[in-house]
């Protein structure tokens, strides 16, 4: 068995069986792929980009041993390998609780355990709110209390038209645009409209910068009002310069 992963498309595929054969963007003879080797949070499609590891059967017979869609790594999602029937006689078995538990969050607009959340919203919100208005107060810059605000309305926007756009199939917003917005104050907008729309949460690589960026302010803030800027003071200074 090959262990390197190749490029290529699914060039059909039978959803209702579960298989469907993949033709390789280097040519050659089509692999046979199986639900069962997916990987991912979604099941696979007729012309799909894909990556896979290749195999052989005990027949000899060409088949992906592993299958996931192209682009950025996702949590897998053990459900995408049942089949649709019997993942939809599944969920009409699940015991009541489940069921007042949807409606439960539902009627809470979606949002799971939205105490707790709204508490870590609280939380993380809390230094740059305190140092806005301490700066504010010391007659310092007060564009902190107009860019969080403004770059969080104009952040939750973006997310919301994202979204829609992703059920539609329209052209999407980049990612580096969300988090350029984000970066520039925006970060809990986003965190609020992630939660609203469930949007952009089981995806790793985009959910790791954006908490990057939300630690980088709250340790700016941090430097701010414990260390009084001694790491940022510089060019912040610098910065406020090069604006005027």
């Amino acid at each position: 068995m090959q262990t390197k992963e190749q490029a290529g498309r699914i060039k059909s595929w039978n959803d209702d069986k579960g298989f469907g054969f993949i033709q390789p963007a280097a040519g050659g003879t089509e692999v046979f792929a199986h639900i069962s080797a997916m990987r991912g949070d979604r099941r696979p499609s007729s012309g799909d980009q894909v990556l896979f590891v290749a195999g052989r059967d005990e027949r000899g017979r060409l088949r992906a041993e592993h299958l996931r869609l192209a682009g950025e790594l996702v949590i897998d999602q053990p459900q995408v390998r049942v089949k649709p029937r019997a993942a939809a006689s599944i969920g009409k078995t699940q015991p009541a609780a489940r069921s007042r538990a949807r409606n439960a969050r539902q009627a809470s607009g979606g949002l799971r355990n939205p105490a707790a959340k709204l508490m870590v919203f609280a939380a993380l919100c809390s230094l740059p709110v305190f140092g806005a208005l301490r700066w504010l107060a010391e007659g310092q810059n007060i564009w902190p209390l107009l860019l969080y605000p403004l770059a969080s309305v104009l952040c939750f926007i973006l997310y919301w038209s994202d979204k829609s756009s992703a059920q539609q199939n329209r052209q999407r917003i980049s990612e580096n645009t969300l988090h350029l917005f984000e970066l520039a104050g925006g970060w809990p907008g986003a965190l609020l409209a992630q939660q609203a729309f469930r949007h952009k949460t089981r995806k790793v690589s985009y959910q790791l910068l954006f908490w990057i960026i939300v630690a980088s302010h709250q340790l700016f803030w941090v430097d701010q009002l414990l260390l009084s800027g001694v790491y940022t003071g510089g060019w912040l200074r610098g910065l406020g310069m090069a604006l005027l």
